[in-house]
């Protein structure tokens, strides 16, 4: 039921009587039409098209339809049935997506041969053409077949075919419990093709780069599941799997079902020890939950597995195993199941009861890793030490890789630097994958100690750590290299998507190759108008090549899409100033510093646009402020030494040439500041 032709008797009821379905501004019918099925909707010209379903994806609890596409293609609809309420709905919800956008259904965020294909059938080749965008898209079989999880068998049906029936079949070869769940990952899991080749078996990250909990939003900072990002990436970073759970102790493999029902499926190892689980902590529910016993608030999952609907009719349950903690909602913004049940509350009142239940015990590593990531995702420098910290410490490696990416933002610091290159070679593929990507942010550059570190990672074991590097390195690793080579059948993987093409992109402009970057980036752009990353890396792009007014003119349309980005405000005002207009400098940077006062480079630039128009008072405030938000950076103070020494104020000149020289002791500017205000040679 994965995927298949359209059947009568399963769907027929949608089209037949026909129905109309209002979404946003726009009308849609299912109908009838003789032995065909047909969709009315707003199509690929803008207007009203007519379209035959030819395939369904899903069964219970929606069914979406495809249709075919030129070039190949088939493109899954908006429209959707939900067999149980005999109804169409818009699996946008109240969205109002129209014709040209990325995630309409006629748009690349809706492609089945890119975005359906590979998880709804068995062992899928994509086939793209990128000089005729065209897919030649090819399966050994439609819909989930045994293949799918047990790999080719072709020996296994030979074998069969002679001993008709006959037990003891040597061609079956057993996966282990881990191969067994990245089995199940390869589809349950939001991740990134590396192949376009996975094959049951095979290890996880030699084909797929996962997602997991880092600077987006796309995970609350307590790893609870946000946008939709399947089970993998939670239950990988859950305390059960720490502890050597795996998916098919709590699956039918053949069903996907739960091999027992309600608590009795958790209390199997939390009742008494068990041999395989020894210190699963055993729980007597009524003192643990404080709920009435068969209430819903008794209800393990309803704590631990709350539920998040996706695709505005599929429920699912988080597999991070989280504990609800009112406290985090109120400090980083994370649901909590107690005020999901108990909507009329808020989380004081939630967090009142939690601390009286359960005291100190709330206050765990898991609480205290939620708090610092959601520091660290607001730029707050006091979360880079813990970050440090969390990295050296023994957390599981999901939980190591996000600390590792978190700290790509501080890599200029020689302590994140040690840190991060103590991880390359952890004996987890996350680990050295995330650890490679942070420091793959320090610009490329004459002899580089950091970037050369990871040169030996062109050569790991695992093909993800090797991409990282590859892709850190991509202005010089060779396309020939074994590395190298692996990264140019990625990129060609994903050039039928507009990330695809900036990827590409951002591989060209790493090489000095600037028009044939813009001509990817603009390809990004034509397939998705509306992604402000885009508009961003095209600006940065036209920028370098000296095309200053196209580059902020592309800015400005990032800007427009996404207003609340500080980033794009920053490098607006960088760009203004390049331009020659440092009052529309000043004021993108002080758009900046308002979104996101702990940018102590847009302080910086603040200060210097204010000490250029002679506002040196204002100058000196902001690079003050600068200093308050990261008191390591060396360049604030002495900006401010300088100023300070222009108006006459030696004294306080001297005091801020010191504190950069404390920031950074080998400051050669500061140290001949700090003795020229002195008036005398040697040491300060």
């Amino acid at each position: 039921m994965a995927e298949r032709a359209l059947s009568p008797a399963l769907d027929h009821a949608a089209f037949d009587p026909s129905r109309e379905m209002v979404h946003g501004t726009q009308k849609s019918r299912a109908r009838k039409n003789g032995d065909h099925c047909e969709m009315l909707t707003p199509g690929f010209s803008g207007k009203t098209e007519t379209h035959r379903a030819e395939r369904v994806i899903g069964h219970d609890p929606l069914r979406q339809f495809l249709v075919a596409a030129p070039g190949g293609r088939f493109q899954t609809l908006e429209m959707s049935w939900d067999p149980r309420k005999i109804e169409w709905f818009n699996v946008y919800g109240n969205e109002d997506r129209k014709p040209g956008e990325w995630g309409h259904w006629t748009g690349r965020g809706m492609n089945w041969n890119s975005m359906c294909a590979s998880c709804h059938n068995t062992r899928v080749r994509k086939n793209y053409d990128p000089v005729k965008d065209e897919y030649h898209t090819t399966m050994a079989e439609r819909t989930v077949s045994c293949e799918s999880c047990h790999g080719p068998m072709k020996s296994h049906n030979e074998w069969q075919n002679h001993h008709r029936g006959a037990k003891n079949d040597p061609t079956i070869k057993k996966l282990t419990r881990n191969q067994t769940m990245e089995t199940c990952a390869s589809c349950h899991a939001r991740r990134t093709e590396l192949t376009g080749d996975f094959k049951p078996g095979d290890s996880f990250f030699d084909h797929y780069a996962l997602t997991i909990t880092d600077e987006s939003d796309t995970f609350h900072p307590d790893g609870q599941v946000r946008d939709e990002n399947y089970e993998f990436t939670s239950f990988l970073s859950s305390k059960m799997h720490a502890a050597g759970v795996v998916c098919m102790d709590c699956h039918d493999p053949h069903s996907a079902k739960t091999i027992a029902t309600g608590d009795a499926l958790c209390m199997r190892c939390h009742s008494v020890p068990t041999p395989q689980f020894p210190k699963a902590p055993v729980i007597v529910p009524v003192a643990h939950t404080f709920h009435k016993p068969e209430s819903s608030g008794s209800q393990c999952i309803n704590c631990h597995m709350p539920q998040t609907t996706y695709m505005q009719r599929h429920p699912r349950h988080d597999h991070g195993f989280t504990i609800p903690d009112p406290l985090l909602t109120k400090e980083a913004g994370t649901p909590n199941a107690c005020n999901r049940c108990h909507t009329d509350k808020d989380a004081d009142w939630a967090l009142g009861f939690v601390t009286q239940w359960y005291g100190d015990k709330m206050n765990r590593p898991s609480r205290q890793r939620a708090l610092m990531i959601a520091q660290a995702r607001r730029g707050e420098t006091v979360s880079r030490d813990a970050l440090i910290a969390w990295l050296k410490g023994d957390d599981s490696p999901p939980w190591k890789a996000s600390s590792a990416l978190l700290l790509g933002r501080w890599t200029e610091e020689p302590a994140v630097i040690e840190a991060l290159q103590a991880q390359l070679h952890h004996e987890s593929t996350m680990v050295r994958s995330a650890a490679v990507h942070a420091l793959g942010s320090i610009s490329a550059g004459g002899s580089n100690p950091a970037r050369d570190s990871l040169r030996p990672l062109l050569k790991d074991a695992s093909r993800s750590v090797r991409l990282a590097a590859a892709w850190a390195l991509r202005d010089d690793v060779s396309p020939n290299s074994p590395a190298g080579s692996e990264l140019q059948h990625m990129l060609a993987l994903g050039a039928d998507q507009p990330s695809g093409r900036m990827q590409l992109g951002q591989y060209e402009y790493a090489r000095g190759q600037f028009d044939a970057a813009i001509a990817q980036l603009r390809k990004a752009i034509e397939w998705d108008p509306n992604s402000p990353p885009f508009h961003h890396d095209l600006a940065i792009m036209l920028s370098t090549a000296g095309r200053i007014k196209e580059a902020i003119a592309s800015l400005e349309v990032a800007i427009k899409l996404d207003p609340r980005q500080a980033l794009y405000q920053y490098e607006l005002g960088l760009a203004w100033s390049e331009a020659g207009d440092i009052d529309r400098a000043t004021q993108a940077l002080e758009q900046t510093v308002k979104l996101e006062p702990a940018m102590s480079r847009a302080w910086y630039n603040l200060g210097l646009a204010r000490n250029s128009k002679g506002d040196t008072a204002g100058a000196i405030e902001a690079l003050t402020r600068g200093e308050a938000a990261n008191p390591r950076d060396a360049a604030l103070p002495y900006a401010r030494a300088i100023i300070l020494l222009q108006l006459g104020k030696k004294d306080e000149a001297l005091a801020a040439a010191q504190a950069a020289l404390r920031a950074q002791p080998d400051l050669v500017l500061a140290r001949e500041l700090v003795r020229m205000l002195l008036g005398r040679s040697g040491a300060p």
